[in-house]
Parts: structure tokens; sequence; C-alpha cells
């Protein structure tokens, strides 16, 4: 049974949860940092318009928290799928400064974890149901240690998102993140007019079945491997995202690029799930609603599995919020199930703990 730290947002002998942070840090275990490792802090930097991302001032404790162990931090993320305004690395920097994540803000300088475009990425084997092999950011392959910082909220397609999804879908590649959306994955135009014959697409395809003519991309089908490159490559948006996975193969998938990230870090790694400000969708929205649930606090973890299954269950032990976006619901109530009704929301743990990520079975020490 794995322990999953928590310290509550509720006020304790008027000492902040900033003060506590650390405390809790170092409770779930930090020894695996070393003096000079360079540290990847993964978390989301939140999309335009939305306000219920990461507070900065999180961040930036856990940033000096690892400084102070002689360790080099700094922040990563890799591109969006979604055509957005953190689609490539230029975009992406600038909406990090502008939420507050500068390294005069926070201490440490963002690395993006799949280069410019999202085609740095390196293949791992991982052997499972769905992927022999996972695409997952370059600086996966190069950092010593991570440190996931998730915001725990709810998510249309996962119905929660938390350490699992940050790692999973954020350390992805843009064409890893196509391949996990969709059974299936076949070019198809959204709009042929908007192609612009630039050639992206025949560029990033490692089986030459793409081919320019008449100023137009064409498709040889019958040689296509399923890789999704093309689509996420594709600067005019071009070509149609598929969005088609059921949900339970999803949270599958998710779980088996996590393990590929993690299988690299031989363990060495620290969860931290933030139960404050839950909304009822992801921070890849360009706007939030009201939270369900009242402010939590934040739990630690060296388990993935553990810390997701607990930050369910304390949320589901508390009484929503009337006005939030499904109503007034008794505490213990499962409100991921009111939130997503159609979403087995299990189906992503029970699959990570089958697969060796970690276990659903944890021991909740209160600090």
């Amino acid at each position: 049974m794995k322990d999953v730290c928590f310290i509550r947002s509720r006020l304790t002998g008027k000492r902040s949860l900033l003060e506590r942070l650390e405390e809790l840090l170092e409770a779930a275990g930090l020894e695996f940092v070393r003096p000079r490792d360079l540290v990847g802090i993964k978390l989301s930097f939140g999309e335009r318009g939305n306000t219920a991302f990461l507070r900065p001032p999180f961040v930036r404790r856990v940033v000096d928290t690892l400084k102070a162990r002689g360790a080099k931090p700094f922040l990563t993320d890799s591109n969006t799928l979604y055509h957005g305004h953190r689609t490539n690395s230029v975009d992406h920097l600038i909406l990090a400064e502008e939420h507050g994540f500068g390294l005069t803000q926070v201490g440490a300088p963002i690395i993006m974890a799949d280069g410019l475009r999202s085609e740095s990425y390196l293949e791992t084997d991982v052997n499972l149901k769905h992927f022999r092999q996972v695409k997952v950011g370059s600086v996966v392959g190069e950092m010593d240690a991570l440190v996931s910082l998730s915001h725990f909220k709810g998510h249309l397609a996962c119905a929660f998102g938390g350490t699992l999804k940050n790692i999973g879908m954020g350390l992805g590649s843009r064409s890893m993140k196509q391949l996990m959306h969709s059974g299936t994955v076949r070019p198809e135009f959204a709009d042929q007019a908007a192609c612009t014959g630039c050639a992206r697409c025949a560029t990033v395809c490692q089986q030459g079945v793409i081919h320019i003519e008449s100023g137009k991309a064409h498709f040889m089908y019958e040689r296509c491997v399923g890789c999704a490159e093309c689509i996420p490559a594709c600067p005019e948006e071009a070509l149609k995202i598929l969005w088609t996975e059921k949900p339970e193969i999803l949270g599958e998938k998710i779980a088996e690029t996590t393990y590929g990230v993690l299988h690299r870090l031989s363990e060495r790694c620290l969860f931290v799930n933030f139960l404050l400000d839950i909304t009822p969708d992801c921070d890849c929205f360009p706007y939030n609603d009201d939270p369900i649930v009242p402010d939590i606090g934040i739990l630690a973890s060296r388990d993935p599995v553990a810390i997701d299954q607990a930050s369910v269950d304390l949320f589901n032990a508390e009484e929503s919020f009337a006005a939030s976006q499904i109503g007034r619901r008794p505490a213990g109530e499962d409100k991921l199930v009111a939130l997503c009704p159609e979403v087995n929301w299990r189906r992503q743990l029970e699959y990570a703990e089958e697969i060796g990520l970690g276990s659903r079975r944890y021991r909740l020490v209160d600090m």
C-alpha cells in the first residue's frame, strides 16, 4: 500500500499552503534528487482565456525546494494537438510568460519537451495492448528526474484529469496525442481549399505516401501506416484532427504513454496533485466554469496511480456547490458520473494498475 501525503487547504496555525507545500514534498520523498540533477517540472501553463490553471507561486516554491537540494529544475510541457495558442513552442512560450511562468516569477527556465513544432521526440518500447512503442518529447530522455504538478479537474473525455493525464497526454508528441485520440488514423481533409501545397505533411511522412500535385497534398492510402505525423504538421489546419476514440480506450492509451515516460526515468519521479479550483473542464479550454466543490488541498506521492485514486476519492467525499455545473450533490456521491455520465472513469486507473504503473490501494497521510 503506497503513501499519499496530504495537506488541507484550510489554514493551519496561520501557515500558508506555500509554506506547507515544501514540507509536503519532503514528506512524500525527494531523496532521489541529487545535486546538479536536471529536473523537469511537468505542468500545464493553461490556455489563453482560462484562469483556473495552476498558480505560479506554487511552482516557484517547488522550484526553490529543488534548488535547495542542489538540483537544476526547469519547467516543461509539450505542444497541443488542437490548434490554439500552444500549438508551437513560440506561441506556447509567449502564453506561459503571459500567465506568470517567466523565469523572473518562478525562478526556472522553460524547456519545451518536444521541440519547436513537436517533431522532436523519442520512441520508447512499451509492448502493451494498444501500443508497441510510444512517442514522447525528447526532453524525457535527457532529464535526470521528474516532478509532475497537476491541477486536478474534470475532463470531457476522461471525466477527470490528474497525474496520469498530465504525463501521458502532456508529454506525448502531437502525433502521439492524435494516436491516443483516435482508433484508426487516416489523413483526411477538413478543408482541402485551405491546403497551400507547402509540403510540411510530406516532409514529416516517413513512409513517403504524400506527394504534392497541382498545389495540393495527395495521399497514397494503401501505403499509409497511420503514424499521424502529417495531421498536426499542417500549419493551415487543412487536415482533420480526429477525436473518435472511446473514452475507456483513451484512458488506457494515456496510461500506456505514461508507462513509456516513467519507464525511462527509473522511478526517479514525484507526483503532486493540486485539488484547488476544481473546475468541470480541462485547462486546455479557453475558458473555465465555477468550481464543482470547495478547495480540498494538495497531495504528493511517489505512486502516480495512488495519487489519482486518492484525488478522486477526496473529490467525491465533498458536497458539491449548488451553483456548480452538476448542482448540489451530497458528500460521497460519485460526482464524476454526474459530470460525465457516459465515461467509465475507473478504467484508466484500473488499467494503469494492471500494467504495473502503481496501486489503487493507498494510505492517506494527513499532515
